[in-house]
């Protein structure tokens, strides 16, 4: 019989499986971390940077060797230290200093100094941003599209980061529809419409469209045929890919 992903339907199983597009091994890179590698390894030097809008997902997961993590950062700016850890910033470098015989403490210090770094240099650059679609981010009045609008900041900001290859991840949940996939199912689906739409427009407004690709992903679909009151766990499921110089129309 054919090989099949570990435990189907299992929401953060196939959430995990999803990302690394490695069924039989959960312990795989993610899927874009793993690009990522490959083109600093080709290009033999750092070129590729990770930022994530929603947490710290599986898929921007490279080797720490040869990638840096993934910067992340809220729907409302960059991520920093709640105030009380924040004043304890200058302590925490300082201490970071100190060379350490541990490969274990090196490599704490080292994150810890490299993300105090990373949040003030995204803070400095993105901090101050406007953008042409603000209002139509803002009007749109979702988590979903707060985190479109920082990804829209982020690559508006691409020469003082020194942008080359970027990949952004965000995510919005709630089709888990066993018992009320209508309207649920609408309202979702018009939270991605509206957001995707204010961030076509921005990017077009930046002239990278044409740069810039979309793309769904989720850990199953939905059964077809319904349940009474909603859908169950399918194998499947319909995405999409979106950008300026995707070929679009085509259902494949």
């Amino acid at each position: 019989s054919k090989p099949q992903p570990m435990a189907l339907f299992a929401h953060n199983t196939q959430t995990q499986i999803t990302q690394t597009v490695f069924a039989q091994d959960a312990s795989a890179g993610g899927v874009l971390g793993r690009i990522g590698d490959s083109i600093n390894n080709r290009e033999g030097s750092d070129v590729f940077d990770a930022y994530s809008i929603s947490g710290t997902p599986k898929v921007l997961e490279g080797a720490p060797s040869v990638s840096k993590p993934a910067d992340v950062l809220s729907g409302s700016g960059v991520a920093d230290f709640i105030p009380k850890a924040g004043t304890f910033e200058a302590n925490i470098e300082a201490l970071s200093e100190n060379v350490v015989t541990s490969i274990y403490g090196e490599t704490f210090s080292v994150s810890m100094t490299n993300a105090i770094y990373r949040t003030r240099l995204l803070d400095e650059v993105i901090g101050n941003v406007t953008l042409d679609e603000d209002s139509c981010f803002t009007n749109a009045g979702t988590d979903l599209a707060d985190q479109f609008e920082q990804v829209a900041r982020i690559i508006k900001s691409r020469d003082g980061l020194e942008a080359k290859r970027d990949v952004f991840y965000v995510s919005i949940g709630g089709f888990d529809t066993h018992s009320d996939n209508g309207p649920v199912l609408t309202n979702l689906l018009s939270q991605i419409d509206d957001s995707i739409s204010c961030f076509a427009s921005e990017m077009k407004s930046q002239g990278v469209w044409s740069n810039v690709t979309v793309i769904s992903a989720s850990e199953f679909g939905r059964t077809l045929t319904s349940n009474g009151l909603g859908t169950d766990h399918a194998w499947g499921g319909n995405h999409f890919i979106a950008g300026g110089s995707v070929a679009g129309g085509r259902i494949h």
